[in-house]
């Protein structure tokens, strides 16, 4: 059947793969609906493709907004990967907090959702949550490929060792494959087309209804470069599972005119199953010399698990041990690094315990006295419970009690303002609902598992199912809303259009299903429900993140300013190059017409032989000596006396981030506009124009900042002869750190002066 253009026109048919890029370039950002639609009716296809990429321009660094699971949160964070230093970089509000070598990360993979995890050496895994779906297959291709890239260097290393000729990158093997794919409430067998390459199993929707939700794919690749991946026969005829570090997937070979005997499909997965494991063991061998050869620590464990055991075995044990590893997370456990796959269990041998011979005393202990709380409000009639947020402390341990502070604490003598406290921090109010208690007589069309957290999660949503549509067109929380917690957890129970096509094949009345149901199927019945939950989130940060990022932008650029422009501390640091050439000249070496920054931190290593006289010493006897004035050159650097410890490299990566987040949002503005001028989505579209606008604006003086934050720090590298790559986090804690040591010793000369005076 082909497509119909408005009024019924026939438009020319595009083939499948060109479909694909059609919608993955829309999706991308790379072409406008309009301009898509000018393709199709042409007949040609004229974008390139997108989803899959050999490689990506490593020009610039890539920044994307995550939240990242730590503890008992979701904290907002920015993912850099920079290609040009090969980092992987954790940022909050402009400082870095965590960096990876590429050759550090093991595997990334997609959870479920927007989450993925990223897999280290020698360091917990990192749990993230993507913004987008864009945003989520986007980062997976570049850590993947940073993974893979890491892989063929070892590759070549080896080849290079060993003289033999490099492999032949392509596709291996292709043709048509069904992957078992798990919504909300439905689980289906979607054909995809697949290639086999070198270093990921890529999948293609056949149909051109699947074709419309190819980013939404779990998987879109299965990635085999990270050495984690193996592959397993299913007792079924022609099935057999993938295993990676995260996640099992279910395939089969499709039954076709050419393939209809037992026979036929047996010996078509056999050969899949023989294709796939050879390039699994390829990376697998290969990611474990990259470890060996790195001298490292940690033991290489393989990741393959035993073929003897049965597939469904593995399925079944997979899950428990995802639990006990988030069980794990919230109780603050360490888990070895030396477990490669979530699929094993590494026996550990039991350590004998030694005692002291002789016992020593035992320290006498009181159980502490806790100071009792005033009773909480119980349930009023509304049926609402009165709780408050918690504070995640870390309490000192019973057995130090007594010899503490805390043993003589008068805690439970303060008499507290309970009522602020309790106004200040209540909890969400948790309305409860008779009706969400599970009936074993009562038919759920959501899968257990989630229905059983969606239902926990909507005893405490104290919104009922025909309000939830209007409280959607409400952006800020203070006018009604929804607060940012809930559309969090909202935006994890999306429903995917095969969701959403069971529900609306559900004929009966919606009363008559659990409520959990009744929510799902009200959010089916919700037009860019995902777009809209996401939009109202985003227009709530980009406020509160640029007001943050404001203060740390300008404080950058004063600094920037005035070691551009302080003539005195280029001085200061021409009495050290003198002073420097003079003592290397005489010791044979090089004379040098010009030195790092680096090199300021080691003017208090050099001594002489009064071992409290150190070069900085001479350095400041020399100035105080010829030009005394010089010696207030802090006074043209007061912004170094503290520096903050974010970067301007983070604070790039965080603006980045934001122009991010607002094409996205512009981009959802323009699909939320209403087609009728007259519907109730008018003035939700209008207030949205509106705040886009004005973020807008305060996004743009934020880039202008930030532009001119980047040229004045790119002058100041040129200024002193540093590389364009270089931190200014670290560059400008030299700078403090020198500056902080010179005051310090002309303090010390000044009061040996004074002191000689007074003799």
């Amino acid at each position: 059947m082909e497509p119909t253009g408005a009024g019924g026109c026939s438009t020319p048919q595009l083939s499948n793969d060109e479909q694909i890029k059609l919608l993955n370039a829309v999706k991308n950002r790379e072409l406008t609906v309009d301009q898509a639609w000018e393709i199709a009716n042409s007949g040609k296809s004229t974008v390139q493709e997108t989803s899959k990429p050999d490689k990506v321009l490593e020009s610039t660094p890539y920044s994307f907004v995550v939240h990242k699971y730590n503890r008992y949160r979701w904290q907002k964070r920015i993912l850099m990967i920079d290609f040009n230093s090969r980092m992987l970089c954790n940022i909050e509000k402009g400082t870095i907090k965590k960096q990876f070598k590429f050759n550090s990360i093991q595997s990334c993979e997609h959870l479920e959702g927007q989450k993925f995890s990223i897999s280290f050496l020698g360091h917990h895994d990192y749990e993230l949550e993507a913004t987008s779906s864009e945003d989520r297959v986007k980062i997976l291709q570049l850590v993947n490929q940073s993974i893979q890239s890491n892989n063929n260097e070892a590759e070549q290393r080896h080849q290079s060792d060993n003289n033999t000729a490099q492999t032949k990158t392509g596709v291996i093997k292709e043709g048509h494959i069904e992957l078992q794919k798990g919504g909300l409430a439905s689980v289906k067998w979607n054909r995809c087309y697949v290639q086999l390459r070198k270093g990921e199993l890529y999948f293609q929707g056949v149909n051109v209804g699947e074709a419309g939700e190819q980013l939404g794919l779990t998987p879109n690749l299965i990635y085999l470069s990270d050495g984690n991946t193996s592959v397993h026969k299913e007792a079924e005829n022609g099935s057999f599972t993938i295993i990676t570090k995260k996640n099992c997937y279910l395939l089969r070979i499709p039954v076709t005119d050419q393939l209809k005997s037992t026979e036929d499909l047996i010996l078509r997965r056999d050969e899949w199953i023989d294709a796939i494991d050879k390039c699994c063991l390829h990376w697998k061998r290969l990611s474990q010399a990259q470890f060996f050869g790195a001298n490292t620590l940690f033991e290489v464990m393989p990741a393959t698990p035993s073929r003897k055991e049965p597939a469904e075995q593995l399925s079944i044990k997979q899950p428990d041990l995802l639990q006990n590893q988030m069980w794990d997370k919230e109780e603050g456990k360490n888990t070895s690094p030396a477990v490669k796959s979530p699929l094993q269990t590494v026996p550990i041998s039991p350590r004998p315990l030694r005692f002291p011979k002789t016992p020593l005393p035992p320290v006498p202990y009181q159980k502490p006295t806790i100071p009792i709380p005033p009773p909480l409000r119980g349930q009023n009639s509304s049926g609402i419970m009165r709780k408050t947020k918690p504070f995640h402390w870390e309490k000192v341990a019973p057995e130090m009690i007594s010899r503490s502070i805390w043993g003589q604490s008068s805690a439970q003598e303060l008499q507290l303002n309970y009522p602020s406290l309790l106004d200040q921090f209540a909890a969400q109010e948790m309305v409860i609902h008779s009706v969400n208690d599970f009936s074993t007589h009562q038919v759920i069309l959501l899968n257990q598992k989630v229905a059983q957290n969606f239902n926990i999660f909507l005893k405490s949503f104290p919104v009922k199912v025909n309000q939830l549509k209007m409280k959607l067109l409400i952006l800020q929380e203070e006018n009604g809303g929804l607060t940012n917690e809930q559309i969090t957890s909202l935006r994890r129970y999306v429903p995917t259009l095969s969701d959403i096509e069971k529900y609306k094949a559900f004929k009966d009345s919606p009363s008559d299903l659990h409520i959990v149901d009744q929510y799902m199927m009200e959010m089916c019945n919700i037009s860019f429900l995902s777009q809209k939950l996401d939009l109202i989130l985003a227009l709530r940060e980009l406020p509160e993140t640029i007001d943050d990022l404001q203060p740390l932008i300008k404080q950058k650029v004063k600094a920037c300013s005035q070691l551009q422009n302080s003539k005195m501390f280029a001085s200061v640091l021409d009495y050290l190059l003198a002073i420097g050439n003079f003592l290397n000249k005489n010791a044979g070496k090089e004379m040098a017409k010009g030195f790092s920054l680096s090199s300021l931190p080691k003017v208090v290593d050099l001594r002489g032989k009064d071992r409290t006289f150190t070069l900085l010493h001479a350095l400041v006897d020399q100035i105080m000596l010829l030009e005394p004035d010089l010696t207030n050159f802090p006074r043209e650097l007061t912004e170094f006396e503290e520096v903050p410890g974010d970067s301007i490299k983070g604070l790039i990566a965080e603006v980045d981030g934001l122009r991010n987040e607002m094409g996205k949002v512009i981009l959802n503005r323009e699909i939320l506009k209403p087609k009728n001028k007259n519907s109730s989505d008018m003035q939700f579209y209008k207030e949205l124009k509106s705040i886009v606008e004005k973020h807008e604006v305060g996004l743009s003086q934020l880039s202008k900042q930030c532009d001119e934050m980047k040229k004045l720090y790119s002058a100041i590298l040129v200024r002193f002869g540093e590389p364009q790559d270089r931190d200014s986090e670290v560059m400008f804690g030299w700078i403090s750190t020198f500056i902080k040591d010179f005051r310090k010793v002309v303090a010390e000369q000044n009061k040996c002066r004074l002191n000689t005076v007074q003799k």
